[in-house]
């Protein structure tokens, strides 16, 4: 199982859920100050294969320096780098291909529901749900075409509004290609035992692991100490 340290590249909302979050607005943190975490990270890792960094936070193709914070933190010597993103960025203007050059070669895809019209209404735009299953396949094409080894997995932020298309965001998820999925659910957002069992029978059917984030059940991925 490989472990990866998380690293903030900018404070958001808990959920991308647009009923939830009310407008608020991604703070970004400078390139400079990631990458010192990033290094930090990097200098005292101890946990097997890597180090391996997770840069998470906010939206990392919101970020003005995301080019500078891939090279940088390859240069600092992370053996894998991972970005948090919706996806929906990655099918224009070489973007896929750019971070798959530039070092990266895991994707955590959010989605908040199964379908377009659900999706696309939580996170307040339409086509998001389209787009971020024609970045996944992006990424994955290009790095094809780079002979890169790459892995997807997915998160799904779960508030009240979306807790009934957990299942679905599953299935979404492992249809573009997700090894593994996270379910995350907000602060004071319960996930019943009927819900978790849907996401768990969608996830078996599927073959992919499945994992809620704050539990100690198995997960794709391992979490070490990081930085914020």
């Amino acid at each position: 199982m490989i472990a990866f340290a998380e690293v903030s590249i900018g404070e958001a909302p808990e959920t991308p859920c647009v009923r939830c979050a009310k407008g608020t607005a991604a703070a970004m943190r400078p390139a400079a100050s990631v990458l010192q975490d990033v290094t930090r990270v990097c200098d005292s890792w101890s946990d097997g294969p890597g180090p391996n960094v997770a840069l998470v936070g906010a939206e990392p193709f919101a970020h003005p320096e995301l080019p500078l914070l891939v090279q940088g933190a390859a240069r600092a010597g992370c053996e894998r780098i991972r970005l948090r993103t919706d996806a929906g960025a990655l099918p224009s203007g070489g973007n896929a291909a750019g971070v798959v050059a530039a070092g990266v070669r895991h994707l955590e895809v959010v989605l908040l529901g199964g379908v377009a019209p659900v999706h696309d209404a939580l996170v307040g735009r339409a086509g998001a749900f389209d787009a971020a299953l024609a970045g996944v396949a992006a990424f994955v094409s290009a790095a094809g075409a780079a002979g890169s080894a790459v892995a997807v997995t997915g998160r799904v932020p779960v508030c009240r509004h979306n807790r009934d298309e957990v299942a679905g965001a599953v299935a979404a998820l492992a249809a573009a290609g997700a090894i593994g999925v996270e379910l995350a659910p907000a602060a004071g957002t319960a996930l019943d035992e009927d819900r978790l069992r849907s996401a768990r029978e969608t996830a078996v059917v599927n073959g992919v692991w499945l994992h809620v984030a704050g539990a100690r059940d198995l997960a794709p991925w391992r979490l070490v100490g990081g930085a914020s």
